[in-house]
């Protein structure tokens, strides 16, 4: 309701407040205009408006108006519009003889029961006026007549913004006489505003303001001021600017008549759209000038200034000189003009303008316009009530609906007012309400409106902030799997309270799906009748026989008008997306199909919008029979590649949403429902927080249920300390109650004794969720909410005809009649409100729960096995592409339900495509596998053998997944059971020369993730505690995380040397990483080896560390056993690689390893190996030492142990031992007499003595 400000008008005491006239006087002074609110202005009596030809109204019509209360009697008409072709104007004729006005009461309460009498004042008022007006022409010699463009129109500002706010259901109980006078003149008023267009006659304001040398001119915001004194810089007297016309406040006058032409329509469709009106009020030509006076606001007004796109119609100069034609629209050149030479038109002198400057200078007229939204949304409601109780002309319904579906493609612009976004959400409500009742009305047009919807969307805004403005609010299982596949911009859209928004034109759709529903038959008698038809012909396909139950069952519900616009939408939709090339935009429907997509399943498990459900399982249906078509065309008719992608990823979307819907049910069941018709009485086991919020603070308000004593929070419950009920059932209990309630009506008359199923509990489930719906519609009076729960109606009664179809199925102990006439008696809401004695209501977590659990067992998820078995199909297809995309789509599935390859038929296919002739497919298959092992790392053993296989791939992008597969298993499980073999794969890749470069540098990056990298680490730190027995209850510090670390990488390292049996590869892998050998010759990777290096660097200390750690708990913990020997020899082996790398580091841990030169380690078979290994180490480290640790090491055993592995060990060790002799008798620090160097001297003449042992030094 419009709220008047009386404050800001100005009244002339002489009329009653009403009549202010406005003339000009000699040398070009006026009055002051009065100020009106925009939502209510109309230009006063006598007010001048300068209308120029351009913008004047194109009235329909030109004979007489209908005929007033007076003409009943016999009078003649007193108006009569009349065109003048000629000089394109519109005149009023006055045939009526003059009367004094009556005072006028300026206070009168609008509200006042009297409706009849405030009415019928305000009609007189305005005919006295109208004689009034007449007499004083005839006076002054002028002709009888009165010129629209002069601002003759019947009533005040006043008296519309009176007559708007009376009750519209009092309008049937006035005179019809009256009421035809009344509509007779609101007409003058709509007539006056049509042809108005603002935005363009302030663009040529604005650009005539930029000219410089054409005469005076005035800026915009003269234009628009509310004053007619001029005195600006180029001041001249009113009314002689030449042919511009523009005078000062012109533009304000133009407004106070648009916003009084609105404010008339909103008063004539109330009238009109009033229950009971008299038929004579609603004229053709009453709604003929609403449907184009709000064509006409929309398109030309409200959009370009929510917008911000109406200086998009002024042509630039194209010249940089300074110099350009006038603005304005060119006339093409006559014949005349081109043969017959004339003087060349003189250029006037203009500055460039910039767009940017002309719309800054547009603000001043769009935000004028801006502040009739609201009263333009009224007029959207009431001819949306008009709809409803009238029939209109085809062509003006779709005139109106075209106007209405305009509003879809806005992009608010905060560059006019901060509020735009809003501001357009209003008026695409009322559009969207307007097109909605248009389509439940007319259901002949459904079709044209649905066509009209698809050019739409081609134009629909692209940006993430206007793309989806209509709010919804979040209701169901929308979990983090179901995250998964929706758009980040779209799951962003959601706040703190769970409001989030969608596309206007995807909630269009909903409304018009929900729209089409109709009363089911009370009996499914059609349905039985068809079927005994139907025995008499031959056995047919099972999938047909099915597809005909679902089409009788659509038809006995109501829901066949659903399928129809859902076949056509997605019909339409789909095919312009498969069109090959850009025919018919293809490329631009694609976007269109995801977003779509990403909407309806963001409001699937919402009870307001059920009908997205149908059009997944519609869209899903056509998107697989596309991809199964495709599969066996053959190469001539083959489908477009990219129409193929859009098309799997929708579907494997769609799948994957239904799979984690699945999982949700399963995850989260109701407790102890009634499994008995008699459950007898509930006894709680104890007193515990069952939260739904999970919470587990106990210091706070909390609420008891009165039957299982289980507690909740109030704040999560809704209820305060100061509003706590005398008893309170949460939730479950709730549940119970009413599915026992339900067993003891519908029960089929069996013992106590019979057992509830899952489908008997799924009509107390709905009947919660209907309980839900009817609420909604009590507070919120919408034909919308009523259609939702009526669609839900629908739905019931069709579940429960099939569920009769099929005998052979479980269909629970209920009667099924006896709950379809149940459902169908509470299709007339008043027939509940009569009956309504214990209506359930479920909390907001309760409702998501329902919404869930019913979503699970609708169509769509039903037919998951079907959906899976597509995919199934397609990975066998002939086409690799169709193969790759398939193994894609069933990726997407496992993220969300990672369950879906415990399938014996999945894992057979996945495993097929390990082998694929095609690349792209086995690329594709591996990374199906390794997301569900690295979700999985409890199964990853079982696809380890067949992943490793993969490393050796011909395929480079299969070789660098299955890199990231087991770094990442690794990072997530460091206990990995196969760990040593799938690092020993990836060092021999490494080592392999012709390996990819790529490949090379991913296996480097992973070890230094895995090795040398401990912030990369911290990820898995909880692991690591867990596997390495940590005790403690809190998260380790920082030492003890680096600690863990390095210890878990030095195992992995010894595991690796174990399983290969030599050090090489490792050693080639710790030289790259601390060196950058063999690292590819790729330039632009040098800063990210530098800090590779650097890294590797300060961690090695630390791995040398852990590794001696690791060698002395080896020996306190060995047993002597066979194969001890080969785990000490790798350990030593691990400390070579390090010693070749970095050999400072080891100097200090040099004492622990020289015992093992003595050859008694208690391994016989790996003694050769372990002195190799020490002496290998202690010929690297030895130019290291300094000369007090040289001089301690050869004063003790060390050189004599040395030459005693001469003596007892093959080539191999002697070979090691000399050289470490070698290296410390020429050590720098060492003397020429020293120990080392007497030893080597005796060694050499024992070798010249013993001609049989070899000479290696």
């Amino acid at each position: 309701m419009n709220v008047i400000d009386k404050s800001s008008s100005t009244f002339d005491p002489s009329e009653g407040g009403e009549r202010v006239t406005t003339s000009a006087a000699p040398g070009g002074s006026q009055q002051q205009i009065p100020h009106f609110p925009l939502a209510l202005a109309v230009a006063p009596h006598a007010v001048p408006s300068p209308v120029e030809p351009s913008s004047t109204p194109d009235i329909p019509f030109s004979s007489a108006m209908t005929k007033s209360k007076n003409d009943a009697k016999g009078k003649k008409s007193r108006f009569k519009i009349e065109s003048n072709n000629d000089r394109n104007e519109i005149t009023i004729n006055d045939n009526t003889k003059s009367k004094t006005p009556p005072k006028e009461n300026s206070d009168v309460d609008p509200r006042m029961s009297n409706f009849a009498t405030i009415v019928e004042r305000i009609v007189n008022a305005a005919e006295s006026r109208e004689a009034s007006s007449r007499e004083s022409s005839l006076a002054h010699g002028t002709k009888n007549s009165t010129e629209i463009r002069n601002g003759c129109v019947p009533f005040t500002a006043m008296e519309l913004s009176q007559l708007s706010l009376l009750r519209p259901e009092g309008w049937s109980t006035l005179d019809p006489d009256l009421v035809v006078s009344l509509t007779s003149m609101l007409q003058v008023h709509v007539a006056a505003g049509i042809g108005i267009d603002m935005v363009s006659e302030g663009r040529s304001v604005v650009l005539r303001g930029m000219e410089v040398g054409g005469g005076p001119v005035i800026s915009v915001q003269q234009w628009m001021m509310q004053t007619t004194k001029y005195s600006g810089p180029n001041s001249v007297p009113l009314g002689s600017l030449g042919e511009a016309k523009l005078e000062p406040g012109a533009g304000y006058r133009r407004l106070q008549i648009l916003g009084g032409s609105l404010e008339a329509a909103s008063i004539l469709l109330s009238i009109m759209a009033c229950r009971g009106i008299d038929r004579r009020v609603v004229e053709d030509d009453a709604i003929e000038r609403c449907v184009d006076l709000i064509k006409n606001h929309m398109q030309k007004h409200v959009i370009p200034s929510l917008s911000n796109t109406g200086h998009l119609g002024a042509p630039m100069p194209d010249s940089a000189d300074g110099e350009s034609e006038e603005y304005g629209e060119q006339e093409a050149p006559s014949i005349e003009d081109v043969t017959s030479p004339k003087p060349p038109k003189k250029k006037r002198k203009t500055h460039t303008p910039d767009r940017n400057d002309l719309s800054k200078s547009m603000k001043t007229v769009y935000i004028p316009i801006l502040s009739t939204i609201g009263l333009f949304g009224t007029i959207l409601e009431r001819a949306d009530a008009f709809v409803v109780t009238n029939e209109m002309d085809d062509r003006l319904l779709f005139t109106l609906s075209s106007a209405a579906l305009s509003t879809l493609t806005i992009d608010a612009s905060s560059f006019v007012r901060a509020d735009t976004t809003s501001l357009t959400g209003t008026v695409q409500v009322s559009s969207m309400n307007l097109v909605v009742s248009i389509f439940r009305r007319y259901p002949r047009h459904r079709s044209i409106i649905i066509e009209d919807l698809f050019p739409l969307m081609l134009k629909l805004p692209t940006s993430k902030r206007s793309l989806r403005t209509f709010p919804v609010k979040r209701c169901g299982c929308f979990q983090a799997n179901v995250a998964a596949n929706v758009k980040t911009d779209v799951i962003s859209s959601f706040g703190v309270d769970d409001t989030g928004y969608i596309q206007p034109i995807c909630a269009l759709m909903l409304l018009c799906v929900q729209s089409c529903v109709t009363m089911p038959f009370q009996s499914d008698d059609i349905l039985q009748q068809c079927e005994a038809d139907e025995e008499d012909q031959e056995e047919e396909d099972s999938g047909k026989d099915q597809e005909k139950h679902n089409s009788k069952a659509n038809n006995t519900s109501g829901l066949d008008g659903c399928v129809a616009v859902c076949n056509q939408i997605t019909a339409q939709l789909v095919l312009r997306c498969s069109r090959k090339g850009i025919e018919g935009g293809a490329s631009e429907f694609r976007p269109v199909l995801h977003n779509l997509i990403d909407d309806l399943l963001l409001v699937r498990n919402q009870p307001e919008y059920p009908a997205a459900e149908m059009l997944l399982l519609y869209l899903s249906s056509r998107l697989g029979n596309d991809l199964l078509r495709a599969s066996s065309a053959p190469k001539n008719a083959q489908v477009e590649a990219t129409y193929l992608s859009t098309a799997m990823d929708a579907f494997g979307k769609i799948t994957s949403a239904v799979a984690s819907c699945l999982l949700q049910c399963r995850e989260n069941p109701f407790r102890q429902l009634p499994e008995t018709l008699s459950p007898g009485e509930f006894e709680p086991r104890e007193e515990v927080n069952r939260c739904f919020c999970g919470r587990d603070n106990l210091d706070t308000f909390m609420v008891d249920c009165d039957r299982c004593h289980s507690w909740f929070h109030g704040s999560c419950i809704g209820i305060t300390k100061d509003t706590v009920p005398e008893l309170w059932f949460c939730d479950d209990c709730k549940l119970q109650t009413a599915i026992s309630d339900q067993a003891r009506v519908f029960a089929r008359g069996i013992g106590k004794s019979s057992s509830l199923t899952n489908f008997d509990h799924s009509h107390a489930i709905r009947q919660l969720l209907l309980n839900h719906l009817t609420q909604n519609v009590e507070l919120s009076a919408s034909p919308q909410a009523k259609a939702a729960r009526e669609f839900m109606i629908a739905t019931w009664v069709k579940n429960l005809t099939l569920a009769k179809a099929h005998p052979d199925k479980s269909t629970g102990t209920f009667d099924l009649d006896l709950v379809r006439s149940h459902v169908i008696a509470q299709w007339a809401l008043e027939t509940v409100q009569q009956n309504d004695t214990k209506r359930f209501q479920l909390s907001t977590d309760g409702l998501k729960r329902i919404t869930n659990s019913l979503v699970a067992t609708s169509d769509l998820s039903t037919s998951m096995p079907k959906l899976v078995g597509v995919l199934l199909r397609l990975m066998s297809d002939a086409m690799a592409s169709l193969r790759k995309l398939s193994v894609r789509a069933i990726l997407q599935v496992v993220n969300v339900d990672p369950s879906l390859m415990t399938n014996p038929l999945v894992r057979k296919e996945v495993s097929r495509c390990f082998h694929d002739p095609a690349i792209s497919v086995r690329e594709a298959a591996v990374s199906l596998v390794g997301d569900y092992v690295i979700q999985t790392p409890s199964l990853a053993s079982a696809f380890h053998a067949p992943l490793l296989e993969r490393i050796a791939d011909r395929g480079v992008s299969v070789r660098k997944r299955i890199v990231k597969i087991f770094r990442d298993i690794l990072l997530a499980n460091p206990t990995y059971r196969g760990r040593a073999t799938a690092m020993n794969c990836m060092l021999q890749r490494l080592a392999d020369r012709k390996e990819d470069d790529g490949v090379r540098d991913l296996i480097f990056d992973s070890f230094h993730t895995l090795w040398f990298d401990s912030e990369a680490f911290n990820a898995s730190v909880a692991n690591l505690s867990a596997t390495a027995s940590v005790t403690t209850s809190k998260m380790p510090q920082a030492g003890v995380k680096a600690e863990l670390y390095c210890r878990e990488a030095a195992e992995q390292m010894v595991e690796v040397v174990t399983v290969s049996g030599s050090a090489e590869e490792l050693t080639c892998l710790v030289k790259g990483l601390l060196f950058g050998c063999g690292d590819g010759e790729k330039d632009k990777k040098v800063m990210e080896r530098k800090r590779r290096q650097d890294d590797a660097l300060n961690q090695c200390k630390n791995l040398v560390s852990s590794l001696f750690e690791i060698l002395l708990r080896f020996e306190e913990m060995r047993s002597n056993d066979r194969d001890d020997g080969k785990e000490l020899v790798a350990i030593l082996s691990t400390l070579g690689v390090f010693s070749q790398a970095y050999p400072e580091i080891l100097v200090s841990h040099i004492d622990t390893i020289v015992p093992y030169l003595k050859g008694d380690n208690g391994a016989k078979r790996y003694e050769a190996q372990i002195v190799r290994n020490v002496s290998s180490i202690i010929s690297r480290t030895a130019p290291n030492f300094t000369l007090e640790e040289l001089v301690r090491l050869t004063k003790g055993e060390l050189p004599a142990d040395l030459v005693n592995i001469a003596y007892k060990f093959p080539s191999e060790a002697v070979s090691s031992a000399i050289e470490a002799l070698c290296k410390l008798a020429n050590h720098h620090h060492a003397t020429p007499e020293s120990v080392q160097q007497k030893k080597l001297h005796n060694l050499s003449v024992q070798v010249r003595k013993d001609p049989v042992m070899p000479l290696f030094c």
